[in-house]
This record gives C-alpha cells, structure tokens and sequence, in this order.
C-alpha cells in the first residue's frame, strides 16, 4: 500500500494554504508598504503598528506571514533580534486565550487556568521585558475577534508600550475582511493611526494566472501542467479573484489526475475539480433549455472533448451530426451564434475570439464548471426521457 510513486504531485506541501512561498506573486507593493511602515521597529525597534484589508482569498494572511520572517531575517542578518507569533482570531477568539496564546510562546508550561487576564498581562509584560526583543503580534480575522465583544485586548496591545523598557516593544498587525473603523473605540484607533491601512485588491485573471503557475512549478512534476490548462484554472478562479480557489483547484485537479492514466493534468480533470468545489451547471438549467439550445450545447461538449475550447466552426460540424441524430433540422450559422450568445447570458459557457497564427480572427466556445463528457451525459439523459417536453420557459 502506498508504495506506487505520485506522477503528477511532486511537493503536495506547497498546495497547503500554510504554505508561505519564498517569493510572493503580485503583492510586492503590499510587501513594500509594509516594509515602510515597519522600518522604525527594524532600525530601532520602535513599535509599529499596520492593517490589512482586503477579501478573501487576497493574500493578506501569507503576506502576514512573509513579511514577518523576512523581517526576523533581515534583522538577525544586522545583529538584532524580532519576534512574531501569528493568531488566528477565528480560533483564539477570547481576550483570554489570545494573551494566553502569546504567554505560551514564551512559557510552554504556562497553565491556562486559575490566571484572569490582567494577570496574565502582567505576566506578559515581565516576559516580553526579561527577552529583551520586540515582539509583533498578527491578529488574523480580527473582525470575529471583535463581534464576541473583546474590544478591549486591542486596546491593550496597542498601549502595551508604555512604561515598557526598550529594547522590548509590541507592534500590532490586524487582519480583517472588512472595515475596523467601526468596530474599535477611539482610544485604540488613536494608538493604531488610522493611516496604516494596507489593501489586498482582489486578484486579476493574468495575476492568477501567475500564481498558478508559479504554484504549479513548485508543487507539481515537470510538464505536469500544460499553459492551456493553467489558462483554464484562471478562467474559473478570476470571479473571485480568490488565490486560495486557484490552489485548491490544482491540488483538486492533481488528485483527480493521479486517477487516471494521461501522466498530466487534462482540461477535463481542472473541470472535474471545480465541480467539486463550485458548479453553476445545474439539472434546472439544462431543463429550462428549449431542443434546439439542448443539441447546440451537447454538440458543444461532445466537440470540446478534453480540450480547453473548441472553435464554433468545429462545434457546428458536431450540431449537424447531433441533429440528424436526434432527427432535427441544423440551423444555419447565424442562429447557432444566438443559441451559443443566449447560453453565455446563461453562464453555462463562454466565447472567446482568438488571433490565429494563419492570419483570422477565430471564435472560440470554452466552458468552466463542468467537464464536457459529463454535460453531454447530463443532455443526453434528458434528450432521451420521453418526459422531457418542449415546454420549457428559455
């Protein structure tokens, strides 16, 4: 058991959302701007305080990360020393277990009982003191945090300063989805300057692109992946501008790969992997299709096969022979465009024009939330119930 050899995943570690990369993609500004307003800790250790803002999905969290320990490094390298511990906020939710969390990581042994907080603040204080290192505490998802009412920890960390003797300091990254300006008093806002604000934009479809990429070298065997796959994850992802559904559609698409025998990812496993986390195809939307939409579509899939897109010349060389197979007149080219421009309004697929290499320009039909062998399965099947009548409402 176990013993055959992956063929596709070479590091299935680097798929792990934990997974914090050397070189982040798209969020060097980010990366700058962090590094600006963390300056006066590195050089002097004075404390410093940043919020990260931005959706799901964009970044904030690995770049947390990745800032921090280059920042021990970079300090290290220059004779200082810098600390950092990162708490998930959606877990330690509770004024006590965040300082507990924190006490933790300088005293394993510290009992997380029989202590209120003020005490173990205290506690804190003498133990960030006696290491005589800055410490920067993240506090992700800190908008859960401050929906249970614990206001009051921010308002601490960002005075914890006072009195403290330098070297020892405690800088402040939050991390939210959303705005804090309405959710901390004004005395915290005042030691967190508003003006500290980083934002994570949601990603582009080129930026995804990228990371897939990128993820895809680092993760999967050579050649594993072709471009035009890669271009296809991108396609699914770009609605989101999720980076996080990027890499779980690779890791996905890989295991569903390691199944088959093609050696490599195809068009169709990407497809089959978003299906299992995210489809728009529903049996709904393919009943509400009239006949002639239902044999358009099915033609569709069957020319599309494993490929990434088919173009609407090869598509209409299939709809001919589906409609003799199903005993009904093939429309000429300008209706199969409407049926294919009504399907897109729909979302069951996209278009696409293309420069060929020959010269022309080339439309192309792609399709995201379901592999085609499965759509035509799924048309055929209502195409051959006797109870699937015309009288559908598109």
């Amino acid at each position: 058991m176990f013993e055959r050899s992956s063929t596709i995943i070479r590091d299935g570690g680097k798929l792990s959302f934990e997974y914090v990369p050397k070189k982040l993609v798209h969020r060097e500004e980010q990366m700058r701007r962090l590094e600006t307003l963390f300056r006066p800790l590195a050089e002097e250790g004075r404390p410093c305080s940043a919020f990260l803002a931005g959706s799901v999905g964009t970044g904030k969290t690995v770049t947390a990360r990745r800032f921090c320990e280059d920042m021990r490094d970079h300090c290290a390298s220059k004779g200082k020393a810098v600390e950092s511990i990162h708490i998930n906020c959606r877990i330690k939710n509770t004024e006590h277990s965040i300082i507990h969390h924190i006490l933790r990581h300088y005293d394993q042994g510290h009992p997380d009982r029989g202590f209120s907080a003020a005490d173990m603040l205290r506690a804190l204080r003498l133990k960030i003191e006696s290491s005589s290192r800055p410490l920067v505490v993240v506090l992700d998802e800190v908008d859960v945090l401050l929906k249970n009412s614990n206001r009051d920890i921010i308002y601490q960390l960002s005075r914890f300063n006072e009195d403290m003797r330098p070297p020892a300091s405690v800088s402040l990254i939050m991390i939210s989805q959303y705005s804090m300006a309405d959710k901390i008093d004004e005395a915290s806002a005042s030691s967190f300057k508003r003006a500290n604000t980083v934002k994570f934009d949601r990603y582009t479809r080129d930026e995804l692109r990228d990371i897939i990429e990128a993820r895809a070298e680092e993760a999967l065997v050579s050649e594993a992946m072709s471009p035009d796959v890669m271009d296809l994850l991108a396609d699914i992802a770009r609605e989101f501008g999720d980076a996080r559904l990027a890499i779980e559609l690779i890791e996905k698409a890989a295991a569903i790969a390691e199944e088959g025998d093609a050696g490599r990812i195809t068009a169709d496993d990407a497809r089959s992997a978003n299906a299992m986390i995210y489809s728009n195809v529903s049996e709904s939307k393919l009943i509400d299709l009239d006949m002639k939409r239902r044999l358009a579509l099915l033609a569709i899939a069957r020319a599309m096969k494993k490929d990434s897109a088919v173009s609407i010349t090869a598509a209409e060389r299939t709809y001919a022979v589906v409609c003799e197979e199903y005993d009904q007149a093939a429309r000429k080219h300008t209706q199969f465009w409407t049926y294919v421009q009504d399907m897109e309004k729909m979302g069951l697929l996209e278009t696409t024009v293309r420069n060929e290499a020959e010269g022309g320009r080339v439309t192309y039909i792609s399709m995201q939330d379901i592999p085609p062998k499965e759509l035509a399965r799924k048309l055929e099947s209502i195409l051959d119930d006797p109870a699937s009548s015309d009288e559908c409402r598109y």
